[in-house]
């Protein structure tokens, strides 16, 4: 087998086969159809959870996140902190405590190209060029090398219209009224407009820049998905003139970037082999709330703190008085939510959890996974590790019968590595259609629906993964078990390289020729550190300010990744 003289990797954040399959089925998508009939394909299992920064974290180090460190969009404390603590402290590139794909590729003198590949602000040297993320604040430096952005005008991380709107925010302060940005044909307007440029930019760096390795991630599909779920396969989701031109204007977005793949693909020539990946798929928001810290508290788990035994949720707790219920009957009362009262009730002290004194307690990760802690050590705490799994494993939803929970682990069947220690030490991950409270009150069951949904589409595990080329075989039926910490071992062999061996990773050896992995099997190598060394790495990083950080939170927030 000879390898690839190249790899182009093209990334469309939160695309999935509930959306691609149908559509390339029918004939609209035919270089995505081509590239898939050409070689090999699968859904691409996300990281736990499933979010942008750990997930594409595991994509750049091809590890778990208990060995790059990257959690979530906010650095995950050993103990729960309330809002009033503080702001979380954003991760960026310097929080994946391990080298990257793009380390490895320099340290054996192979240049790369990368071009929006979330968690790559600030950026720090690499052999070739980079283009930063959603990550970087308005006016910071956004490439490497800096001069590089001469060559990008006009270029656009996202779309700034999010800060000042938020039309994804979830959960804004009580006192302020959501902010939502209607649906409309403007909005996808500025979708194209920002995806047209950055394919532009990365067609003509292709061409004027040397590179071994090309990436580029498309954002506007995840965006999308969020905001416009209903709109991509429902030509009548709304019943309204505007709603059908919404369709329509998504199903014209998608084949504009299917044009693009296959313009990228063209560009990088016959010897380069071709990824198509998501990092997480998008399917509905979740529908129901499940209440842990509720039925914890109720199956004698948890205690409460004594300066809040008075509280309404104590109160309720107490009387057995369930919150969903009242809050249905005030809702009935004419000009109730507009009221003093209603607004009153939002920010009132809610019943706080005995962290010392309970035996465990639910922890919100990022829906649809959370975890449970315990309180307690060595044998006690495996007993009670033990019987809180099996419990869980049992729990239905009342309405349909059916399991809350798709797979309940351990903290170390999920996370292993330095990093790991810090996370709950039961990670349960639910159904798409669950989301979770960790608000210790009364409720009537232990899921309940949700009250306020706002926007329509949400994380789910299963992303996509396409891999064409010279050397890629064809399988005509969908792979299984593919991970995204594969993708970057997959690359290092394609590239001849060895796979150092502290990857969590596998090489993708079903995408290849089992004669072609004879003559050239997998190698392991050594772990490579940072390029070109740990300290030039560390010393090049941009210091962020307080200004930055905030702008970079307040971005986040209006995406719904944090609180």
């Amino acid at each position: 087998m000879q390898n690839s003289e190249k790899v182009l990797i093209i990334g469309l954040d939160g695309a999935t086969w509930t959306i691609l399959g149908p559509w390339i089925e029918a004939g609209m998508l035919p270089n995505l159809a081509r590239l898939r009939e050409n070689g090999s394909w699968g859904e691409l299992r996300s990281s736990i959870p499933p979010l942008t920064a750990p997930a594409w974290s595991s994509f750049l180090t091809g590890k778990n996140p208990g060995k790059h460190g990257v959690f979530h969009f906010v650095a995950l404390d050993d103990e729960p902190v309330t809002a009033s603590a503080g702001k979380p402290e954003i991760v960026d590139s310097r929080s994946i405590r391990s080298s990257t794909l793009w380390d490895i590729l320099a340290h054996n003198d192979k240049k790369i190209g990368s071009i929006n590949v979330p968690m790559s602000y600030p950026a720090r040297p690499v052999n070739g060029f980079m283009v930063t993320c959603l990550l970087t604040p308005p006016g910071a430096t956004f490439t490497y090398p800096s001069d590089l952005s001469t060559q990008l005008d006009g270029y656009q991380i996202d779309l700034d219209r999010f800060i000042d709107h938020k039309p994804f925010a979830r959960d804004l302060p009580a006192q302020q009224k959501k902010r939502v940005v209607k649906p409309s044909l403007q909005l996808m307007q500025e979708f194209y407009e920002m995806e047209e440029k950055r394919a532009e930019a990365s067609l003509r760096l292709m061409e004027s820049q040397p590179w071994d390795v090309f990436m580029v991630v498309f954002t506007a599909t995840d965006r999308m998905g969020h905001y416009l779920w209903p709109y991509h396969m429902n030509p009548d989701a709304d019943g309204t003139e505007e709603g059908r031109a919404i369709h329509e204007a998504v199903v014209r977005f998608y084949k504009r970037l299917d044009q693009h793949v296959g313009d990228l693909a063209q560009k990088a020539g016959t010897d380069t082999a071709v990824i198509i990946m998501s990092d997480h798929g998008m399917g509905p928001i979740y529908s129901k709330n499940t209440h842990w810290n509720n039925w914890l508290y109720k199956q004698g788990y948890i205690t409460i703190e004594k300066s809040t035994s008075n509280t309404p949720d104590a109160l309720m707790l107490k009387l057995g008085i369930s919150r969903d219920k009242l809050r249905r009957i005030a809702y009935r009362i004419p000009g109730f939510s507009s009221s003093k009262l209603a607004k009153k009730a939002k920010t009132v002290q809610t019943a706080a959890i005995d962290f010392q004194d309970s035996k465990a307690y639910y922890i919100r990760i990022f829906d649809p996974v959370g975890g449970i802690r315990i309180n307690a050590k060595g044998e006690e705490k495996g007993r009670l590790r033990q019987e809180l799994m099996e419990k869980l494993k049992g729990i239905v939803d009342p309405d349909t019968g059916k399991p809350i929970v798709r797979w309940v682990m351990t903290r170390e069947e999920c996370f292993h590595g330095p990093y790991a220690d810090g996370m709950p030490d039961i990670i349960l991950i639910m159904y798409p259609e669950y989301g979770s409270s960790d608000r210790l009150s009364n409720y009537s069951a232990i899921v309940t629906d949700r009250p306020e949904i706002g926007d329509p589409g949400g994380h789910h595990i299963e992303g996509i993964f396409i891999a064409s080329g010279r050397e890629i075989v064809h399988n005509p039926t969908a792979l299984p078990d593919l991970k995204i910490e594969d993708i970057a071992p997959t690359v290092l062999h394609l590239m001849g390289l060895p796979v150092p061996e502290d990857m969590d990773g596998r090489v993708i050896t079903e995408i290849l020729d089992p004669a072609d992995i004879q003559k050239r099997p997998v190698v392991n190598g050594m772990p490579v550190g940072r390029w070109p060394d740990e300290q030039a790495a560390l010393d090049s990083h941009a210091d962020l300010t307080a200004g930055d950080d905030e702008k970079i939170q307040e971005r986040l927030r209006a995406l719904g990744y944090i609180e």
